[in-house]
């Protein structure tokens, strides 16, 4: 019997289909579900392991950053915008012996030494403006005992760029406080030590010039007198040698000065070409006393007046060409001046430069002939003496001018020196192309000496001649032959030529040729023989070293005169009178006839400087009434009451009252002696030295050991004047 009705069947069969049906859709979407959620375990599961790797590499960093601040031994530090530390580092806690716990959220301050104020983390001032940083230097108390932090604080914000905290960073910089203040400590000494040095040098440089003073002086004086032949050469050698060693001297002096960055520039307008000519012919003596010749070659563009240290510029050439001539045994010196390129800054380039046929240098000598102390000739056998100070001088007297010195050399061929140096164009000096007086002058130059006759071919052609050297006689007639020249030149002394019959000859084959000669200045004795009558071989003369301007004077008087044959020409004498005293001016008199007969008191303690400068005085004809010391200089004024002294010389140090105490009481008078010029007569050679005097009250200054020429320019310039620093009176130091 059937559990359900045969016509319920078919109906039950479509149920249990719907319910398998169902069951089967149910299992479908839960196995979907199941896959989906088994997809995101996955996923989560990765994400997961992300995280781990991730807080993993976070935790190594942050060990790492510990690490890193643990290693690097400075202090850190953070404290909120109330001061409280909010963090500090192992190096805090070690540092300044405190327990991390003890100091978070509390305000710090190291413990200062005594006397010194705290600085650090006191405020927030300086934060708030660009770099956002304070940096200081700071001393504290330690676990260790005092130490030097240098200390750097600054902000920190947040994202929208409020402040919120600040961080501070110490380093350990004892050591460097200490070298630092070592440093200081010694450059103190050195500081100490260079003014020894100084004190010394002027201490030694006066008890040095004082016995040179009566040494050369009194030897000036013997040479004066009657002396036999050998008798003159032995007082010669001790003139030389004192001024060897006063040389020797100044260098030093200069050298200290230098190193010492004691050196001023005087910036004034000055002739370039008077200076290197005047150099020339200073040194000229010492050239022809070796048999050298010494010639001067200026090019035509240099301007007549630039602004610069004439002083510092003539004592470069002094050096550099007393050096070639110390180190030249036969040949000559050339002094050269040119004009280089002109810089954008409108300076001029001049060039100088000193050319010897010497003895030269190696490759190690030329590298550091600069150098202090050095010389071209090191050897222990070296013929020439020296310090060796004078091209170290040199070199840093360029440089300071802002220029440049090289040089050239071989061994056994000579030295060449350039200085290059930077200068402006005076005040109202203008590039004009340079003038041409001799164009259209034929000049025939003996060149027996090659240095002397090419620097006179080159001389007249920049003025516009048509130059031609010959080498002896038998050229010079076949060039008179072949063309008329209007002036033949030649030397007095030729080498291995009679000038004086050359001259004649010359004459001879071209009477309408005039004939000019050269001669040193120790010859012009014979200049009546020469160059006067009907029979002189010469027209006129030149004196070596030959300035560029007496070459073209001499030149134009023979052209002028053979233009006008019978017009009577200038006599060679009346012009060759007023070049002779442009190439070499006549110190100014200093004697009575003068000056007038001054009374001169004469304050000075040394006996031999005394007498010395009394004689002096007495051989030009003035009256000298002496004092041993500033106290008898005194009294003699205040006994003076007819006012009869002229003028005063004062030593500077004398015992009981010295030249200084000596002058200021003078000044207080209330006589007229308190307007008496008082000079300066002192062994001290530095530059203070003069401003000291002038100080004190003094009104010129004559350094030992005096010579003839300067005691006479300070008469001659303090003659019929007062003195403005009298009672009363501001001293004027200007």
């Amino acid at each position: 019997m059937s559990l359900f009705p045969l016509e319920q069947t078919p109906l039950i069969l479509f149920g249990l289909a719907a319910v398998l049906l169902l069951g089967l859709e149910a299992w479908r979407r839960a196995a979907t579900r199941t896959r989906a959620l088994r997809s995101e375990i996955e996923i989560l599961q990765t994400r997961i392991e992300t995280l781990r790797d991730e807080k993993w590499a976070i935790a190594e960093r942050e060990e790492r950053y510990r690490d890193l601040v643990r290693a690097q031994g400075d202090i850190i530090l953070r404290k909120d915008l109330r001061g409280r530390l909010s963090y500090v580092n192992d190096v805090f806690c070690d540092t300044f012996g405190l327990a991390r716990p003890d100091v978070i959220g509390r305000p710090f301050l190291p413990e200062r030494p005594e006397g010194e104020p705290p600085r650090m983390l006191a405020s927030f001032a300086g934060l708030a403006m660009p770099p956002y940083r304070i940096r200081y230097d700071e001393r504290a108390i330690t676990t260790r005992g005092p130490r030097w932090f240098a200390w750097e604080e600054f902000a920190i914000r947040d994202e929208d760029g409020k402040l919120i905290e600040i961080q501070a960073v110490a380093r350990d910089v004892t050591d460097r406080k200490e070298a630092e203040e070592r440093l200081a400590e010694a450059l103190a000494q050195a500081k100490d030590a260079n003014r020894a040095k100084s004190l010394f040098l002027a201490t030694m440089s006066h008890e040095i010039r004082t016995p040179m003073n009566g040494v050369i002086g009194m030897t000036k004086l013997l040479l004066d007198t009657r002396l036999d032949p050998a008798q003159r050469s032995y007082a010669e050698a001790v003139r030389a040698s004192g001024e060897a060693l006063l040389n020797i001297i100044n260098d030093i002096l200069d050298y200290s000065k230098i190193e010492a960055g004691k050196i001023t520039l005087d910036e004034t307008s000055f002739d370039p070409r008077a200076v290197l000519e005047s150099v020339a012919e200073l040194l000229a003596p010492r050239a022809f006393d070796k048999h050298l010749d010494i010639v001067t070659e200026i090019s035509p563009s240099v301007p007549r007046l630039l602004l610069g240290d004439e002083a510092r510029i003539r004592q470069i050439l002094l050096n550099l060409a007393g050096n070639a001539i110390k180190f030249t045994v036969e040949g000559g010196v050339a002094l050269r001046l040119s004009r280089k390129k002109t810089r954008s800054d409108g300076r001029i380039d001049l060039l100088l430069e000193v050319e010897d046929t010497g003895i030269g240098m190696d490759a190690h000598a030329r590298e550091h002939i600069f150098d202090d102390f050095a010389q071209a000739d090191q050897s222990h056998a070296r013929r020439f003496e020296g310090t060796g100070l004078g091209l170290a001088i040199t070199r840093r007297l360029v440089t300071a001018m802002g220029g440049t010195i090289e040089v050239e050399s071989e061994e056994g061929r000579g030295s060449l020196f350039r200085v290059h140096l930077p200068l402006r164009l005076a005040l109202g000096e203008r590039d004009a192309p340079a003038p041409t007086p001799l164009s259209g002058l034929s000049v025939l130059i003996l060149d027996d000496r090659p240095l002397v006759g090419n620097a006179l071919a080159r001389a007249a052609a920049a003025a516009g001649a048509a130059t031609q050297l010959v080498a002896d006689g038998a050229a010079m007639a076949r060039a008179l032959a072949a063309s008329p020249f209007d002036v033949f030149i030649c030397p007095l002394d030729g080498a291995g030529l009679d000038g004086a019959a050359l001259a004649a000859e010359a004459r001879r084959l071209s009477p309408a040729t005039g004939t000019l000669m050269l001669l040193r200045p120790q010859d012009r004795a014979r200049l009546e023989e020469l160059t006067r009558g009907p029979s002189a071989p010469f027209d006129g003369y030149l004196v070596r070293p030959v300035r560029a301007a007496s070459l073209v004077a001499r030149l134009t008087a023979l052209r002028v005169r053979g233009w006008m044959p019978g017009a009577a020409a200038p006599e060679t004498r009346d012009y060759d009178d007023a070049i002779v005293e442009a190439e070499a001016p006549a110190a100014p008199a200093g004697d009575a006839a003068t000056l007038g007969r001054l009374r001169i008191l004469v304050a000075e303690d040394n006996e031999i400087n005394a007498l010395l400068t009394r004689t002096l005085l007495e051989h030009t004809g003035h009256e000298v009434r002496l004092a041993r010391n500033g106290g008898e200089a005194l009294a003699h004024l205040e006994a003076d009451l007819s006012e009869e002294v002229d003028l005063i010389l004062m030593d500077l140090h004398m015992p009981g009252m010295d030249g200084f105490e000596a002058t200021a009481r003078i000044r207080t008078l209330s006589t007229a002696h308190a307007h008496l010029p008082v000079i300066a007569l002192t062994a001290n050679a530095m530059a203070d030295d003069r401003q000291a005097c002038l100080d004190a009250g003094m009104d010129d200054y004559l350094s030992k050991p005096v010579s003839a020429e300067a005691l006479a320019e300070t008469l001659a310039r303090w003659v019929g004047r007062r003195s403005p620093r009298g009672a009363g009176e501001k001293t004027n130091h200007a």
